[in-house]
């Protein structure tokens, strides 16, 4: 059972799984107008995904750390054949959207597996909020203890 990572805003902490953010303004693996949720396989990498996205790490500072575990059998994991060549390009190619929005769209399995563009032999994993499963999962989440290495926040 993974054990993933969610790095998000202070302010936001009370909708962390609403998937609202996803849906506004869409991301690699969803289209603007689906709800998903972003978490990370590890620690590092939930940092990384949003320190890609800060244009002062200062910032980081007003952020929160939430773990959580999910359940093996709720996992899709497609393999690399499946992705289009172009999945880690800037912007985000149709092709990437489509395979997100397709998991979505089903709502049988609560996680899509996907490989991390920033780190690509790592993952990330794309929750889906229509899954009979999602509250029951999101809703066990730890708040952790998070103090960005001050290396990270220095001017």
């Amino acid at each position: 059972m993974p054990v993933v990572y969610r790095l998000l805003k202070k302010k936001r902490l009370a909708d962390a799984f609403s998937g609202e953010g996803a849906r506004l303004y869409g991301g690699r693996w969803n289209s603007r107008g689906k709800a998903c949720t972003y978490v990370a396989g590890t620690e590092a990498l939930a940092i990384l995904e949003v320190m890609v996205h800060l244009s002062n790490y200062e910032q980081l500072k007003d952020f929160v750390l939430l773990e959580l575990e999910i359940p093996d059998d709720l996992i899709e994991i497609p393999g690399n054949a499946q992705l289009p060549d172009n999945w880690r390009e800037d912007p985000a190619p149709v092709e990437t959207l489509e395979i997100g929005d397709r998991f979505l769209e089903c709502k049988e399995l609560l996680a899509l597996q996907l490989p991390s563009t920033i780190a690509p032999r790592e993952h990330i994993f794309l929750l889906n909020p229509g899954n009979s499963d999602y509250e029951k999962v999101t809703g066990k989440a730890k708040e952790l203890e998070f103090y960005p290495d001050p290396r990270l926040v220095k001017d």
